[in-house]
């Protein structure tokens, strides 16, 4: 009897081993011994950064796959291909430690909003480079960085007196002159119109400036700005009466232009069209303060 108990007892471990093998069942597995490694946790691995007066800084969240009980410490690197310098562009730590009995922190870094005047953009790649082994395929990220300033109406409207022009791609003969923009109205969260005067008005061209009792720009152009995409502020012209030459009333449009709300500045290449005979011409418009 006991032989017939034993061999009994035997077949049950043995199915008991064998069925937890086949079904891959994980028998009180101690959760910190799962494996470590650190990523970052952002999805898509690309991210931009518009960089405000007040320097906020970006957050990017790190993980460790595992929890421990003592602090571990993750290294990165950084590089760029577009000239960022760290303490001009921004500054970052070499380092993040995660606190024991967590996985979870976050990476800031700190763009400097003087370091981007003009329209300076810059790519940084962030990379786990030590400290706790990388999760392959989710050690790096890439951050794109530019300045940013609210569309404010204020700060659009009035005189921009250094404006100067490029004729089919020739510069002005008369390169400062005093466009002026005003009647800035909100047409959504993102949008305006705006009105200008004396676009293009310089004296090389036979027509300008522009008086003020001229009915072709009094009140002036029509404008649309759209800042509904961060990285990328438009001015766009629609359709409609520039001036008359004495051959009739010519017409402009404007479909590729751009501003910055930080600068001030404009930029907005127009095709004119002549009544009299039908030829056209190109010029861009570049407004500064």
């Amino acid at each position: 009897m006991k032989k017939i108990i034993s061999i009994a007892l035997i077949a049950a471990l043995f199915v008991c081993v064998y069925s937890c093998k086949k079904n891959n069942v994980s028998v009180d597995k101690d959760p910190l011994q799962a494996p470590e490694n650190a990523e970052f946790l952002f999805k898509p691995l690309v991210q931009s950064y518009y960089i405000k007066s007040n320097n906020q800084a970006f957050a990017i969240p790190v993980g460790i796959t595992n929890v421990s009980s003592t602090d571990r410490t993750i290294n990165f690197t950084y590089s760029t291909n577009t000239g960022a310098v760290s303490g001009t562009q921004y500054t970052a730590p070499a380092s993040l430690t995660i606190k024991a009995g967590t996985a979870l922190d976050s990476l800031r870094i700190s763009g400097i909003f003087a370091g981007y005047s003009g329209s300076r953009k810059d790519t940084l790649k962030i990379k786990i480079s030590g400290g706790v082994t990388p999760f392959t395929g989710k050690d790096s990220i890439k951050l794109f960085m530019t300045q940013y300033c609210d569309v404010i109406g204020a700060n659009i409207i009035g005189d921009y007196t250094k404006s100067t022009d490029l004729y089919n791609g020739n510069a002005s003969s008369k390169p400062n002159y005093t466009a002026n923009i005003s009647n800035f109205t909100l047409t959504s969260a993102t949008t305006a119109t705006i009105v200008i005067k004396n676009l293009g008005a310089t004296s090389d061209n036979g027509w300008g400036p522009f008086g003020p009792t001229d009915p072709s720009v009094n009140p002036g152009l029509t404008a649309t700005l759209d800042w509904t995409s961060p990285a990328n502020f438009k001015v766009a012209i629609p359709l409609q009466n520039y001036f008359n030459d004495g051959s009739g009333m010519s017409t402009i449009v404007a479909t590729v232009g751009t501003f910055s709300s930080c600068d001030q500045t404009f930029s907005i290449t127009c095709q004119v069209k002549y009544a009299g005979n039908g030829s056209t011409y190109t010029h861009t418009s570049i407004f500064k303060r």
